[in-house]
């Protein structure tokens, strides 16, 4: 009688507790929730709170010996350090990555790490050193891969930043024509960038407010905020080369509406 009493007892304060804990997350599986957290906040813009949640990540995966998972969340955070002007430090969380984790990261990984330490590269006007990255790279995708198309886009780039346009225009048209029914996106809003910026250089203004108003259409489907200002900035440009006063003044005012909208995001 007294056992039955103790596991009725039992069973009562058991049923006073309510739903029993929940148990922590793994390490594992929590590098994977703040990473998914970290770039829920880059596309919102919010760079401060996706720089922390990419840290945390960054510690857990380095806590459990994660090679890859370390990897992925530098390559994140120097994403977030070049968005808020800190492409040398960028540079250097992938320098360090790479030193100590690069034999046990995934090929796509590596390629990927060192297709943005090419644009970090650039960034800084060390061309060469970026067009030797990139001469790397292509000899790795000799065949198709993921970063064939962001080796075109910094290729095109670089050689708009060495002044010569008509080059860069012609690599950006050809990139776009492979790569703009199945490419990756943003990659194909850069394309167009480039290439607007090209005909831009060229005098030839209304094909380059096209090519720049192609990629605002990309940059609004996919809500990058910082994008879509690039693209609104370039097209004012642009307008003003050509004389277009009204289309200019347009412009300005929505990339002002663009840039407070993001100035009271970051506030929040």
């Amino acid at each position: 009688m007294k056992r039955i009493v103790c596991l009725v007892l039992a069973a009562m304060l058991a049923g006073c507790a309510g739903e029993p804990a929940r148990e922590r997350p793994s390490r594992a599986q929590q590098v994977i929730d703040l990473g998914q957290q970290g770039q829920a906040a880059y596309a919102k813009g919010d760079l401060p709170r996706a720089a922390r949640q990419f840290e945390q990540a960054l510690t857990n995966a380095r806590r459990i010996e994660d090679s890859e998972g370390v990897a992925v969340m530098s390559i994140n955070l120097a994403r977030v350090s070049r968005e808020s002007g800190g492409s040398a430090s960028a540079l250097k969380i992938l320098e360090s990555v790479s030193r100590w984790h690069r034999g046990n990261m995934a090929a796509k990984t590596a390629r990927e790490m060192d297709l943005l330490a090419a644009v970090l590269l650039s960034d800084l006007d060390r061309r060469d050193e970026a067009l030797a990255r990139l001469q790397t790279l292509r000899e790795q995708c000799q065949t198709a891969c993921e970063a064939g198309i962001g080796i075109d886009s910094l290729h095109a780039r670089l050689m708009l930043e060495k002044g010569e346009a008509g080059v860069a225009a012609q690599l950006a048209t050809a990139a776009i024509a492979r790569f703009r029914s199945h490419g990756n996106q943003p990659e194909v809003a850069n394309l167009f960038r480039v290439q607007g910026e090209a005909y831009m250089a060229l005098g030839d203004f209304a094909t380059a407010r096209q090519s720049l108003e192609n990629a605002l259409s990309i940059d609004k489907a996919l809500g990058q905020p910082a994008r879509i200002a690039q693209d609104l900035d370039a097209l004012a440009r642009a307008a003003l080369a050509a004389r277009d006063n009204a289309a200019h003044a347009a412009y300005l005012a929505r990339l002002e509406d663009v840039r407070n909208a993001r100035a009271g995001n970051a506030s929040r």
